[in-house]
């Protein structure tokens, strides 16, 4: 583990994210004294959302929805029938 004072982290900051993307840890001190830790993330066992929000493609809702609500039941009144012959004739289709 890598010790660094948060003067030189600002000063060098691309070169200490080198080497945590590395896989070494660096730790954050103000004036000699721990404050704070980088690590490499582990992204291989995360879910495809995970990732998406960590690259900042995606990001995440500010506060999840109860169990208790689901979706709105779509518009209109297909029947089941109807609904599994269109669904093979696009699989015929294919």
């Amino acid at each position: 583990m890598r010790k660094v004072n948060i003067s030189d982290l600002k000063a060098r900051l691309s070169a200490h994210i080198q080497l945590v993307k590395d896989g070494e840890e660096v730790l954050v001190c103000d004036r000699n004294k721990p404050v704070a830790r980088i690590v490499p993330c582990r992204l291989t066992d995360h879910s495809r959302e995970q990732r998406l929000v960590a690259r900042g493609v995606l990001t995440p809702p500010l506060k999840k929805r109860p169990a208790s609500i689901s979706w709105p039941a779509p518009p209109g009144n297909v029947s089941d029938e109807v609904m599994e012959q269109v669904r093979q004739e696009e699989r015929e289709g294919r």
